[in-house]
């Protein structure tokens, strides 16, 4: 029995050894390799496992062979691959290769420099003064003056997924607008400006410059002052208190009362001027004046003209059987023809004609300034003649000299333009001298007594009245007067 126990437990221990020895000699398994893409084809991920049994790691040449066989060829992380056999780690998932996505464009923009509503309101100066009869009804804006700043939209960047395949990107759209008249987009598409000075409005969807500001009815409080570039036609009144100022026309169809107007242009009024001031560098037509301020460089003509201050540059001139200039104060540089001067009543009436005074004073002040202009020439030749000289010598001047020479020269060019100009206009003056040599005064109706009238430096005092008289310089310069 011992023995059988013996030889049993001899048997179970061989077994047990048997075991062993199977386990020692199971097959040895070497790493996978396994390569999975993404649906979208965005990403790529990798898995190696662990070799069993003594198994072979993989190589990194047998990963790039996988990979390739798995036509990932973009995007591929290296470094993820290198820290995979580096640090051993194995059955666990990793991206290995991710896409570029496709960058869309961005889309155009305008940015307006103006806001599109006018919405009228008081206007407030540099100084914080509010003026509540400037409510801003006008927008002027100058030729080339910039109204929006456009933005082109860009192309995007196209995109690659983890198989080389281009993703497309979606181009930026442009920017949505509307040229509208005397505007103009520039050459290079990135602004729009004005083409003409004038009133800046949005309408129907775009900005526009009007070359004219139209006032339906009155300027008053509800329209404020006008101050423009163009031309300003007014179909109703200007009330007391009130500007309306243009560089170019003004046209009221209704009349004046309390008013300033003032042009750089023409001046009609089709009904009455009454105690206003009225200033235009070119011609004025209104229908009648009373106890008003008048200047113009053109010539002026009206009906009537009750105890006004006038200065015309031009001719002065009346219509109707009833017109005239009855009382105030009259300068006309040119000629004058009226129906009647003064009134029945001998009001005080005062009428120049050619004052050349005027003239004569402004042509010494401009020779004044031509002579001290031409001593200011005579300096700076003296100082470029001595720059030039130390430039030829040294054959290079100092940087600040060289600065001095050049400044020099264009301010030499500078006075020459300004001493020509100023030469021009005496030119203008002597021929203006000489053609008021003959100047007039014409008066179809009658010359009432207490009227002064000077034609250049000689002057009449009117004691009498006279009837369809004109009033001139004899051969000798002395003032007369004739009939028609």
């Amino acid at each position: 029995m011992e023995e059988l126990k013996q030889k049993g437990s001899y048997e179970s221990g061989t077994e047990t050894k048997t075991d062993d020895l199977k386990d020692t000699i199971e097959a040895a398994v070497d790493s996978a390799i396994e390569i999975s893409v993404s649906g979208n084809q965005c990403e790529a991920y990798i898995t190696v496992t662990e070799p069993k049994n003594g198994g072979k790691e993989p190589t990194y040449e047998q990963i790039l062979r996988e990979i390739e066989l798995n036509a990932v060829v973009y995007g591929i992380k290296e470094n993820i691959l290198h820290s995979i056999l580096d640090e051993k780690k194995f059955n666990r998932r990793y991206c290995f290769a991710s896409y570029t996505p496709a960058v869309s464009g961005n889309d155009g923009d305008i940015t307006y420099r103006f806001t599109k509503e006018n919405n009228l309101a008081p206007v407030e100066d540099e100084r914080g003064f509010v003026n509540y009869k400037d409510l801003g009804v006008v927008r002027n804006i100058s030729e080339g003056d910039v109204i929006a700043d456009i933005t082109h939209p860009t192309e995007g960047t196209n995109g690659t997924d983890v198989r080389g395949n281009v993703l497309k990107c979606i181009p930026g759209k442009k920017a949505k607008f509307t040229i509208g008249p005397n505007t103009k987009l520039t050459d290079d598409g990135t602004r729009i400006i004005s083409l003409i000075d004038g009133n800046l409005n949005y309408k129907s969807g775009a900005f526009v410059v009007d070359s004219v500001v139209n006032i339906n009815g009155d300027v008053d409080s509800s329209v404020g002052n006008i101050d423009f570039t163009g031309d300003v036609v007014i179909k109703g009144d200007v009330l007391e208190g009130f500007k309306v100022i243009s560089k170019a026309n003004i046209i009221i169809n209704g009349s004046i009362n309390g008013a300033v107007i003032e042009a750089g242009g023409d001046i009609v009024i089709r009904k009455g001027c009454i105690n206003s001031q009225i200033t235009s560098e070119g011609n004025v037509s209104v229908n009648f004046c009373e106890y008003s301020k008048i200047k113009c460089g053109g010539d002026l003509t009206s009906t009537n003209f009750v105890i006004c201050d006038v200065y015309c540059g031009g001719n002065l001139m009346t219509k109707g059987s009833g017109g005239g200039l009855h009382g105030g104060k009259y300068t006309c540089l040119l000629s004058v023809d009226v129906q009647n001067i003064g009134t029945k009543n001998y009001t005080k009436t005062e009428l120049s004609v050619g004052n050349n005074a005027i003239l004569t004073n402004e042509k010494i002040n401009l020779t004044a300034n031509i002579a001290d202009i031409e001593r200011r020439i005579n300096d700076i030749n003296l100082a470029v003649n001595y720059l030039k000289g130390k430039q030829k010598e040294l054959k290079r001047l100092p940087e600040e000299k060289e600065k001095l020479l050049g400044t020099s020269i264009r301010q030499k060019v500078i006075f020459g333009v300004e001493v020509s100009k100023l030469q021009k206009r005496i030119s203008e003056i002597d021929e203006l001298l000489m053609k008021r040599q003959f100047l007039s005064v014409g008066c179809t109706g009658v010359i009432y007594p207490n009227v002064k009238i000077i034609i250049n430096d000689e002057a009449i005092k009117i004691e009498d009245e006279y009837h369809r008289s004109r009033v001139f310089l004899d051969s000798e310069g002395e003032i007369q007067i004739g009939s028609f």
